[in-house]
């Protein structure tokens, strides 16, 4: 009696221990279960959160292109989901848009708004630019090159040849005249005429598309001179009230080499023979006359960009002989 009992014993133990073990098993199955449905979960909203910030980038371009309405696309699709923009960007004013998205994956779905501001274009993409008008002539150039890649080189043929054909000269001009080219002026890029023109060509006087590559290799004559999605900003030029401008010269067979910062010259005058260059960043206002004569060299070899003057309204340039090359410049003028 006493060993049926003992028996009887262990038989309920075994059945709670496999309860026990089947409960925790389930419970364990079900968790992983739940887990693995909120893996999933989180990711899908993880990848509709990315599809709605493509939506953004989307609409971004839809903006930047606000005259070529054949790629204004307003859905998408990726290979995790879709996006869509809703209705059109709604304008806020001064280049800022406010846009919302949704991205869709799977079964989740996120939405996304966002506040966009366009930067307007810069003068310093071209070779040359005009407000209202651009004059050029004689037996000039223009062209591009990436001075990350060393000084300039136009030597096709050679190992260090860094030249491009983004030599492009623009104006904010939409009338007749805005452009004129004499003489043997060679453009290895585009010429750009201001928004909104049907006929490019009818704003440029003197045009011949045998000088004038319309930014390609070999040239083309379809692209030659283009109109503007939109006009370049062109602020006034506002010398900082801290500065004093006084008259400065560069003796010739001298070098003057400038520091990091900001100037103000009145008559600035870099005489024949004579270099003004720096060792780095600065910004040159000049309020009456920038002169530049015979083989002088201004600016900084291997990086033009580290010298920029700022001429006001009042101020003029004259870089003497440029055009036979007697002169070299290697910066940025505006004003």
């Amino acid at each position: 009696m006493k060993r049926r009992h003992q028996r009887g014993t262990a038989m309920l133990f075994s059945l709670g221990v496999v309860v026990v073990l089947t409960t925790l098993g389930s419970s364990l199955l079900l968790r992983s279960m739940n887990e693995n449905q909120l893996g999933r979960r989180s990711a899908a909203r993880q990848s509709a959160f990315f599809l709605a910030e493509a939506g953004v980038d989307r609409a971004l371009l839809n903006l930047r292109t606000p005259d070529d309405l054949t790629d204004d696309l307003v859905t998408g699709t990726l290979l995790t989901g879709t996006f869509q923009i809703d209705s059109p960007p709604e304008p806020l004013g001064s280049l800022r848009w406010r846009v919302t998205t949704r991205g869709f994956s799977q079964q989740e779905e996120r939405r996304m708004e966002a506040v966009l501001q366009l930067t307007p274009q810069s003068v310093f993409q071209y070779a040359m630019f005009g407000d209202q008008l651009v004059s050029v002539g004689g037996n000039a150039t223009t062209d591009s090159y990436d001075s990350a890649l060393g000084p300039y080189n136009g030597d096709e043929g050679s190992p260090g040849y860094n030249a491009g054909h983004n030599g492009d000269v623009g104006t904010n001009a939409t009338s007749a005249g805005g452009v004129s080219i004499g003489g043997s002026i060679f453009v290895d890029g585009q010429i750009v005429v201001g928004p909104g023109v049907d006929d490019p060509e009818s704003v440029v006087t003197g045009y011949d598309p045998a000088f004038i590559t319309g930014g390609t290799d070999p040239p083309t004559d379809t692209q030659d001179v283009v109109s503007a999605p939109e006009a370049v900003p062109m602020p006034a030029v506002v010398v900082p009230p801290e500065l004093t401008c006084d008259d400065f010269t560069v003796q010739g067979n001298t070098t003057v080499t400038l520091t990091p910062g900001t100037y103000c010259y009145r008559n600035l005058t870099v005489q024949g023979n004579a270099t003004l260059t720096a060792s780095g960043q600065v910004t040159i206002y000049v309020t009456g006359a920038l002169t530049a004569q015979g083989n002088s060299v201004v600016g900084v070899l291997n990086d033009p960009t580290k010298v920029l003057f700022q001429m006001s309204a009042t101020a003029e340039a004259t870089l003497e002989q440029t055009i036979q090359g007697n002169n070299t410049f290697y910066g940025g003028i505006y004003g």
